[in-house]
């Protein structure tokens, strides 16, 4: 779990189109079908939310995530998906984050 892994995430607008994104695995897999649960990464760091995580290019921790530019997880826009659908493993959730990410998903699904 809380690998940064490559999946194809839909389009907001355009559920049949998308485009290989980096996406942060936040749930183990479950079910019959082995589903699992991703976040969206991106790049654009416009119009934060609360629940967003920024990961900063400029840290020390950076590396390990795989990522080439700093980014944001948007643990508002989730997907579940079978494992068959997931790319390369990239990097890793650095273990600092791990604590701040179960916050915002609880405040993502009001569990607070």
């Amino acid at each position: 779990m809380y690998q940064i892994v490559k999946f194809i995430f839909p389009f907001a607008n355009d559920f049949d189109k998308g485009k290989p994104r980096p996406s942060l695995v936040i749930s183990p897999s479950f079910g019959k079908h082995q589903h699992t649960i991703l976040a969206y990464i991106t790049t654009d760091s416009t119009d934060l939310l609360d629940t967003d995580l920024l990961l900063d290019r400029s840290k020390p921790y950076f590396p390990v995530t795989g990522l080439h530019s700093s980014s944001v997880i948007k643990l508002h826009r989730l997907i579940t998906v079978t494992p068959s659908q997931i790319g390369e493993v990239m990097g890793i959730l650095p273990d600092e984050f791990i604590h701040e990410v179960k916050e915002k998903l609880m405040k993502v699904f009001q569990l607070q």
